[in-house]
């Protein structure tokens, strides 16, 4: 009987040995496939660190680009405020020689004399060269008082006093 148990012993031992075997070269094939494995998911995060650098620096350039863009932006709104601003001024001295026009040729159409234009508080003192003297074409009716040559301001007014005269 111990020759039987000798002998069942050894093919048991016989059989774990087989087995340790057999498990020791699964490992190894995995180790082996890990280290593949290992070298392509090296290249994989190389290749996914050069991506993000290259992210990064294309975020970066395109901060860059939104600010000087941005300050572009700005220094266009600041020059289109500024342009609004003195279109608004000049519309309303316009709006004032328009007024002040239309009442001096009203009154040059009854035969009165024109009152002596004020400067108004808004318009900010201006640098007129000497006021040049026009002489309208007097109509029939208006004879007096358009005898007396006007002196006109602006521009503007000398020439709406000399179609007024060609039209009177």
């Amino acid at each position: 009987m111990t020759s039987l148990i000798g002998f069942v012993l050894d093919i048991v031992l016989i059989g774990f040995l087989i087995a340790g075997i057999s498990y020791a070269i699964k490992l190894t094939q995995q180790l082996a496939d890990m280290r593949a494995q290992r070298a392509d998911m090296e290249r994989f995060v190389a290749n996914f660190s050069a991506t993000v650098e290259r992210a990064e620096a294309g975020i970066r350039g395109l901060k860059s680009v939104s600010r000087s863009s941005g300050d572009d932006l700005e220094r266009l709104i600041e020059k289109g405020q500024s342009l609004r601003d003195e279109l608004h001024f000049l519309t309303e001295s316009a709006d004032q020689i328009a007024t002040r026009l239309s009442m001096v040729a009203t009154q040059q159409v009854k035969g009165e004399q024109p009152p002596v234009a004020k400067e108004s508080k808004a318009s900010p003192p201006k640098q007129v060269d000497k006021p040049r003297v026009v002489d309208a074409a007097p109509s029939q009716s208006s004879a007096p008082a358009m005898a007396a040559p006007q002196q006109a301001s602006s521009a503007a007014e000398r020439d709406l006093l000399r179609v007024l005269g060609k039209r009177g």
